[in-house]
């Protein structure tokens, strides 16, 4: 009798272990693969705060100076000044030519784009652009305002003086 007991017992058992589980381990490593692509790209899209940006987050009225890349030139000194009436002053120099030394002087007015965040000086200096970030300014395309690509990309930017 306990052997027949015994036997039921273990028979049982066996049965049981071998149902169809009522939870699918393949839909939880789906759920977590749709949740893992769903949380990254999340985290590639970041959003956009339209309450904070460069025009009103950042102090950025001041002077900015650097030497940018020149195409038949060894570089353009650069000094931007940026007030907060929305003006501007630029001074070039352009570096290893004839009449080296000779400023070129440009003043005018400035607007921010509507993302608060790239500037764009009027028609006096050729309606170039600027990104605005902490304590400097990356020059931009003219035509569009992307960024510049390129093995030279990082030497499109002016730093602002702080004291």
């Amino acid at each position: 009798m306990k052997k027949t007991l015994f036997v039921m017992s273990i028979l049982a058992l066996s049965l049981s272990a071998c149902s169809k589980p009522t939870h699918n381990a393949s839909e939880d490593i789906k759920a977590t693969a749709q949740t893992q692509a769903a949380a990254s790209h999340e985290a590639a899209s970041p959003t956009i705060d339209s309450e904070h940006n460069a025009q009103n987050s950042l102090d950025w009225a001041g002077e900015y100076k650097g030497l940018l890349p020149c195409a038949d030139c060894s570089g353009i000194k650069t000094k931007l000044i940026l007030k907060s009436d929305h003006t501007y002053e630029l001074t070039e120099e352009y570096e290893g030519v004839k009449g080296e030394g000779k400023e070129f002087k440009t003043q005018g007015h400035f607007s921010f784009d509507e993302s608060g965040s790239i500037i764009g000086l009027d028609k006096n200096a050729d309606n170039r652009k600027y990104f605005v970030g902490e304590n400097i300014l990356e020059a931009r395309s003219f035509a569009t305002g992307e960024k510049i690509e390129g093995p030279n990309a990082e030497l499109y930017q002016l730093t602002k003086d702080v004291e």
